[in-house]
């Protein structure tokens, strides 16, 4: 008797064939998976190990703040005779030229004042506010 070429061992071969396939193909799905997560962790971990540092920034950017701007913005930078500096949209350079370069009638430059370093941490300080 001539056997079918699809008979049931042949069939049974290739479901056992696509099983093994998709669950290899899952596996390395969930490898990578995995690795994405271990970046992402990664990534955090080295993000925290600069907060001390940023923090520092802050703190001086809210000092020089407090003596250089809050008499126009207000101590809590909600705005006074200045602006509200809460959830600026203006990019880094440009609050930096701002602060460099003043608003004529507007707001005093302080170029002479404050340092380039001085004028990062007031950046940071301002991007903290919430």
């Amino acid at each position: 008797m001539k056997r079918p070429f699809f008979g049931l061992e042949f069939i049974a071969g290739v479901l056992a064939i696509v099983v093994a396939a998709v669950v290899v193909g899952s596996t390395l799905g969930s490898a990578t998976l995995v690795r994405a997560a271990i970046e992402k962790a990664r990534n955090q971990a080295a993000a925290n190990s600069n907060q001390p540092q940023l923090s520092v920034l802050v703190a001086h950017g809210q000092k020089l703040y407090a003596v250089n701007c809050s008499h126009c913005h207000a101590d809590d930078a909600t705005g006074d005779e200045g602006p509200d500096l809460h959830g600026l949209t203006k990019s880094d350079e440009r609050i930096k030229a701002i602060i460099t370069n003043g608003i004529k009638g507007e707001m005093p430059s302080f170029a002479k004042k404050l340092q380039e370093a001085d004028k990062e941490a007031l950046v940071g300080f301002l991007r903290s506010l919430r």
